[in-house]
């Protein structure tokens, strides 16, 4: 048995976590307490153009040090790129820190969710439980077959998409004759039949041969070149009738070039059997090694076209199913480098629009599912379809993550069902701060109070040493959406969980609002991924500043009350002293720019607050006046108004002493954690194979709790 990791036994590993959801966001209004009269949550949303009282107006200087190498802005496709400057300093732009602010500030106090800019999520479509892997792997696949086939109507059929008069059809494959076999049930042949069937008939140029495909997992039946003439090639296939209960997929024993030479070898084993019309179908490597090709029986007049009316079996597809899995989102490269127009049932092309999308003139195998019941006409349309026997299934919702969280902490940019109800509901804090334009229908936009400059760096080398470095700058993959929903169960980490996953919808929950983990190794600082493929595409040559840097830069605000103030200095702070204590070695740091799976991004921040009379600074000519610098005192008691009103919304008592015990300050305290980080391995970023384990990302208080218990954690 494999060694448990030191991360534990099916614990994903991943360079984040994440802070929990609370049910609602904390509202401006518990920010808003002790004011004059005449001053409320409207007035200060409302009243940037004047001095309101009980209100503080000022400025934050910030000294940010950069912990590890950083990376900040854009970089073009095949070219060298250096991180962002202005008037050839270094930066950190104002939309970079206002950004961390806000994003910390919605963390702290569990404030809305607005949509999430995720590709559209799939599940695959097994097409029967279990398969290959370790147990875990089959059970957790057995579940979501059985899941699946509720969702969608029963069992995976397999067949031909056909473009007839405008509309789309799936014509099942026909049953068998005189070997048993149901309607829409494909046949198989293995590799070694096959090579056997070469050996014995001439099947043509291009055809002599049949080599293993490739183990690497780079496998496209059109990219592999021996195996590219194959491709939908018409086939006469020998099936024996076995005793016994049939099989699934019945398997073919020779494939002839013609019907006279399969009836005669079908003559020469002596057996019950028949003669197949088939056509060869090869799909991607799903494991380490493809064995076995697809047969799918052709019904009679297919490729001609001669079906009309439409035979028993065929069933309509939606419009918008076909627009689905044509979608961006759906024709991955793939799709596009093994589905060229070349790739067809008929001469002359498919008559695809543009690769990897669906044929116009030609059918195309397929695998579909149908509707469980028929419709009011009798007819049962498609539900889904897909290309290989484990295609990718749509989520039903085109915004997922949106029905995942709870809906007190939907923003206004979240569309669907509610909205109404939520016209008028009052603002949370990020929003009260940072002002918000996207805002429902009937209300006004309210304008931010706090606006953030860019930081500025003067030292004459910045750049990290040793030039550029080639890295891949990616999306998180469709693999790793997984991680970020609740698992409830408490076997989820035995050998048959029940695990949730996208397919329930409704039932799924988001896991909380995701946060990087800081990467740094005590030795050797960032360790840099090989990336041997050219610039391009996701791959890029960039050259990052470097550690040890000193940049500064100004946060500006406007009629604040103290609590705000104080919510302001905690994202700032964390939960560092009040002068931000070591920047070489900070208890906690945020993380900013591009890169941070890769280890990149720490930073410390150090805030010097000054508070401005505005009476007395309009009363003199001096810079100066009325600008009082606040001291530590000061500032402890701005952050204690904002953890008392933290801790009252979230624990019922306004004890400021209480905020740590806030489940979202907990978590982000775990997560900003610098001087205790979690070790380089904890946080490295899954492969393939680790994603088919189906692991489950542990909360982050158990996370750094297991480290701890370790020793880790000082």
């Amino acid at each position: 048995m494999t060694p448990e990791p030191p991360w534990g036994r099916h614990r994903a590993r991943a360079p984040y976590g994440l802070v929990r959801l609370p049910a609602a966001p904390m509202r401006a209004g518990a920010l808003h307490s002790g004011l004059p009269e005449g001053v409320d949550t409207a007035a200060l949303l409302r009243g940037h153009d004047r001095a309101l009282p009980g209100t503080h107006t000022g400025w934050i200087d910030v000294t940010l040090h950069t912990l590890s190498p950083l990376f900040v802005g854009a970089a073009p496709d095949g070219q060298e790129s250096r991180s962002l400057r202005i008037d050839g300093r270094p930066a950190v732009p104002g939309s970079t820190l206002r950004g961390l602010l806000r994003a910390t500030l919605r963390m702290l106090t569990g404030g809305e969710v607005g949509p999430v800019n995720t590709p559209r999520l799939f599940f695959r479509a097994p097409v029967r439980p279990g398969g290959s892997g370790s147990r875990r792997a089959r059970a957790v696949a057995a579940d979501r077959h059985a899941r699946y086939r509720q969702r969608l109507g029963g069992r995976v059929r397999q067949g031909f998409l056909v473009h007839r008069d405008g509309r789309w059809y799936a014509l099942e494959a026909p049953g068998g004759r005189a070997v048993p076999r149901q309607a829409g049930t494909a046949l198989r042949i293995s590799f070694d039949n096959l090579r056997a069937s070469l050996r014995r008939w001439p099947f043509g140029p291009g055809r002599a041969g049949f080599p293993d495909p490739p183990a690497d997992g780079s496998y496209g039946p059109y990219t592999f070149g021996p195996h590219r003439p194959w491709q939908y090639r018409e086939v006469f296939a020998v099936v024996l009738r076995e005793r016994g209960r049939p099989r699934l997929e019945p398997e073919a024993v020779r494939v002839a070039p013609g019907r006279r030479e399969a009836e005669e070898y079908l003559r020469e084993c002596g057996a019950a059997g028949e003669v197949v019309r088939c056509a060869v179908v090869l799909t991607g490597t799903a494991g380490p090694r493809r064995a076995r090709a697809h047969l799918f029986p052709l019904p009679d007049g297919l490729a001609e076209g001669r079906f009309d009316p439409l035979p028993r079996g065929c069933f309509p597809v939606p419009e918008e199913l076909v627009r689905l899995v044509e979608s961006a989102d759906q024709l991955t490269s793939y799709q596009v480098d093994n589905f060229p127009d070349e790739v067809s049932m008929v001469p002359g092309g498919a008559g695809r629009p543009r690769p990897g999308a669906l044929p116009r003139r030609s059918p195309e195998p397929v695998w579909f599912t149908v509707e469980a019941r028929p419709r009011g006409d009798g007819t049962r349309w498609v539900t889904s379809f897909g290309r290989a026997g484990g295609y990718r299934v749509a989520v039903g919702d085109g915004d997922p993550v949106r029905r995942a969280v709870p809906e007190e902490l939907w923003s206004p940019q979240q569309r669907g069902g509610g909205r109404s109800g939520r016209r008028g509901r009052p603002v949370d804090v990020p929003r009260a701060l940072f002002g918000d334009l996207d805002v429902l229908a009937g209300e006004a936009a309210c304008r931010g109070r706090v606006s953030v400059g860019p930081a500025l760096c003067d030292d004459p080398r910045p750049d990290l040493p040793g030039g550029p470095r080639r890295v891949r700058l990616l999306a998180p993959q469709r693999g790793c959406f997984a991680n970020y929903l609740l698992q409830p169960d408490p076997g989820r980490y035995g050998d048959s969980p029940r695990l949730v996953a996208w397919t329930h919808e409704d039932d799924a929950r988001l896991g909380g609002y995701k946060v990087f983990l800081h990467r740094y190794r005590d030795d050797g600082g960032v360790e840099w991924p090989p990336a041997a493929e050219a610039p391009g595409g996701a791959c890029r040559d960039v050259v990052p500043l470097r550690e040890g840097l000193r940049f500064t830069g100004r946060i500006t605000f406007t009629n604040l009350t103290g609590a705000e103030v104080g919510a302001l200095l905690r994202a700032l702070l964390l939960d560092n002293p009040v002068d931000g204590g070591d920047p070489r070695d900070p208890e906690h740091a945020h993380k900013i720019g591009m890169g941070k799976s890769l280890g990149l991004g720490s930073v410390h921040l150090a805030p010097r607050l000054y508070r401005v009379d505005r009476r007395a600074r309009a009363a003199a000519l001096d810079p100066g006046a009325g600008v009082v610098r606040a001291d530590p005192a000061r500032v402890r008691g701005f952050l204690a108004e904002f953890d008392a009103a933290l801790a009252a919304t979230r624990l019922g008592e306004a004890d400021p002493r209480r905020w740590r015990e806030v489940d979202q300050a907990r978590d982000m305290l775990l997560a900003s954690r610098w001087r205790r980080r979690l070790p380089w391995e904890w946080t490295e970023p899954m492969g393939v194979e680790e994603f088919a384990e189906h692991p489950v990302l542990p909360s982050l208080v158990e996370r750094f709790a297991r480290f701890d218990a370790a020793g880790g954690g000082g």
